[in-house]
């Protein structure tokens, strides 16, 4: 008998993760101000923040996708998004500027992983006639 599969399960857990990838671009602008004040961070600093996620999550999209073409869209998306659940736990750990942006640079990285996968795979979801 084969095995039966929750698609609207999956369905949850691709929207949900696409949802943290986003939100996770911009709701860091509501924290900058405290960040600032707790590490001593200049302005330009202060934007690398916000710059190292975008930059590296822009610059490897097309990676992410092609590495889910290679390795397979599960094991990427769940690679990534493990990956971006521990660079986020490590940001709110960070000890110092330079670490934080170096975190969000990982970030980046990792969630870069996640929308090539998922939205390959929502093509895969059973239509209704």
């Amino acid at each position: 008998m084969p095995k039966k599969t929750n698609h609207w399960l999956i369905l949850i857990l691709l929207a949900t993760a696409q949802f943290m990838v986003i939100l996770d671009s911009s709701i860091v602008n509501v924290m900058l101000p405290k960040v600032q004040a707790a590490f001593s961070l200049s302005t330009t600093n202060l934007q690398w923040i916000v710059t190292a996620y975008t930059l590296a999550f822009g610059g490897f999209l097309l990676l992410g996708g092609r590495a889910a073409d290679l390795f397979g869209r599960r094991k990427v998306f769940l690679a990534g998004l493990t990956a971006f659940t521990i660079a986020s736990l490590l940001d709110g750990l960070s000890m110092s500027g330079g670490m934080l942006i170096s975190l969000r640079a990982i970030q980046g990285l990792s969630a870069a992983l996640c929308p090539g996968s998922s939205v390959y795979s929502f093509s895969y979801l059973p239509r209704r006639p």
